[in-house]
């Protein structure tokens, strides 16, 4: 049974023999017959997939950020709503429940 990270060890060492087989990591396993060529543009064309959606994973996070501010301007500035936001209020309540929880 192989390690959970083996692939790591192979991805940085040093040795000639052992890091041979790391394009082979960003290729299916259908395609371990064909060409170097073939083999470069899956492993290319699977990075660059992966780069993708680690970009629209990211400006998703992005527009969550937005539209927390937005929802936080539109209390704030818009509506009058005043957010106090203080540690020790939300220690206290859960203190509260935590001593209610126990006597029940």
């Amino acid at each position: 049974m192989s390690k959970p990270l083996a692939f790591l060890k192979r991805l940085f060492s040093r040795d000639g023999d052992q890091g041979d087989d790391v394009i082979q990591m960003f290729t299916p396993q259908i395609a371990s017959e064909r060409s170097t060529g073939t083999k470069i543009a899956l492993a290319g064309a699977t990075v660059l997939a992966l780069a993708g959606a680690g970009a629209v994973a990211f400006g998703a996070l992005l527009m969550l950020f937005v539209a927390v501010g937005a929802i936080y301007f539109l209390l704030t500035q818009v509506l009058g709503i005043r957010l106090d936001v203080d540690p020790r209020a939300f220690v206290q309540r859960a203190q509260e429940y935590a001593q209610h929880s126990r006597n029940n």
